[in-house]
């Protein structure tokens, strides 16, 4: 064992180093030790082999107990060799790796420490330092590459997550708004549903009101149709009064009977004339406030007025003129020169037209836009002199107003006939004047 160091130290090659040499030394060493036990095992295996031939075969006659434990016998040593055999081989491995590892076996290193052999000197050391720093070398290039490589796997894998973040507070921003949204569609839905109960509950007041309405208005159709009959008597009895009294008086305009029909006559038709106003007032109160039925039922009562004041103002012309004949003889033969007359003459003036009245007064009736009821008033003046300045002065209106006067058309029958100019003469109707006065909503007229 020491001759080889020495034969170590005494290479000069500076190719093959010594602790090469002595390291392919060590191999072809365990090369040789590894040959022989493999083939100590080949022998084993031929002697065996040669021990089973050499056996006689177990017959008939020597099959028993004997050859039984004979045979577990061999099976035993066998086993027990290859136990050993075993056990050397792992020892050898066991060297083979420390040699390969270390580059001594472990008697080397015991005998070096012994006898102080002085084999790796300090370039064989320097060596060893040399190849153990190229391997940390490479082993620290390798780490720095997978450094690098896991740096870069980190940058990737955080510029993943930054972006999934940013998707994440996107999503949750959208998310937030969808919340929003559906609040406020929740507070504007439960706010449509609080004005449809609203519109609900005013619907139904209304459809209550208007049944209510129903009720009232199919009352007063009723009512009205129960005081219908006795306005229509009334009517038909005023008629028939002031027929009898005008046929009495073409008949008998001079007879005594006339004398005493007045004061009978005016008894009568006061009585009929109050149960007509008694009925319309009873009529009138039956509808509402704003009803257009007002307008039919003051229409009505002009009408019954109208006539009543006609036949007040026949009965008084021809009392006077009654008066007057009987007072100069004279005018008896105008009255019989009169009667001679042909029957054309005898057809009075048109209601409308303004002939001068025997009266100093005349009557002016009036309607407005905001009054059901007509007004009277008298303006001193004669009927056919009354101008529409007079009328203006009167009912005490003056600027934005329209006046219209009821007349007598040759053509159209009764219209309402419009006065714009101050000075005109106003029409007249049956004695008086009937005007309607309405505001003029109009920028010019």
């Amino acid at each position: 064992m020491g001759a080889k160091p020495m034969k170590c130290l005494s290479s000069s090659s500076p190719t093959h180093t010594p602790k090469e040499e002595y390291i392919t030394g060590q191999s072809e060493e365990v090369g040789e030790i590894l040959g022989n036990h493999t083939e100590q095992p080949q022998s084993l295996n031929a002697d065996a082999v040669k021990l089973s031939s050499n056996e006689p075969t177990p017959g008939p006659e020597n099959t028993g107990t004997g050859d039984g434990s004979s045979w577990e016998e061999q099976l035993y040593i066998q086993q027990e060799q290859l136990e050993k055999e075993m056990q050397e081989t792992r020892k050898m491995v066991t060297r083979l790796q420390a040699l390969l590892l270390h580059g001594s076996l472990p008697e080397d290193e015991q005998t070096i420490s012994l006898f102080g052999d002085s084999a790796i000197n300090a370039e064989q050391q320097l060596i060893l330092i040399r190849t153990r720093l190229d391997q940390s070398m490479e082993e620290s290039l390798d780490l720095k590459r997978e450094l690098l490589r896991y740096k870069q796997e980190a940058r990737n894998l955080q510029a993943v997550k930054d972006a999934l973040q940013y998707r994440m507070s996107i999503q949750e921003d959208s998310v937030l708004q969808l919340k929003q949204e559906l609040l406020r569609s929740s507070m504007d839905k439960e706010d449509l549903e609080g004005q449809n109960m609203e519109l609900q509950r005013k619907l139904s007041d209304r459809d209550r009101l208007l049944s209510e309405y129903k009720k009232e208005l199919a009352q007063k159709d009723r009512q009205l149709q129960q005081h219908q009959p006795k306005l229509e008597e009334s009517a038909c009895t005023l008629n028939e009064t002031n027929h009898h009294r005008m046929s009495s008086c073409e008949n008998n305009g001079y007879s005594h009977m006339m004398e005493s029909l007045p004061s009978s006559f005016q008894h009568g038709v006061g009585d009929e004339l109050q149960l007509v106003r008694d009925a319309l007032r009873s009529l009138r109160n039956s509808f509402s406030g704003h009803d257009p039925q007002h307008h039919t039922l003051d229409s009505l009562e002009q009408g019954v007025s109208s006539l009543i004041d006609r036949v007040y103002s026949t009965d008084s012309k021809r009392r006077q003129d009654r008066k007057g004949l009987n007072k100069s003889p004279g005018r008896r033969a105008n009255h019989t020169d009169r009667e001679s007359w042909p029957p054309s003459s005898k057809i009075p003036h048109s209601l409308s037209s303004p002939v001068l009245s025997t009266s100093t007064s005349t009557k002016v009736l009036y309607f407005t836009d905001r009054s059901l009821t007509p007004f009277l008033v008298n303006i001193p003046k004669r009927l056919g002199e009354v101008t529409l300045q007079d009328f203006k002065a009167a009912v005490g209106r003056y600027s934005n107003f329209r006046y219209h006067f009821k007349s007598l058309d040759p053509e159209f029958g009764t219209v309402k006939e419009e006065v714009f100019q101050d000075d005109a003469i106003i029409p007249g109707w049956e004695g008086k004047i009937v005007a309607w006065v309405e505001e003029d909503h109009s920028e010019s007229r």
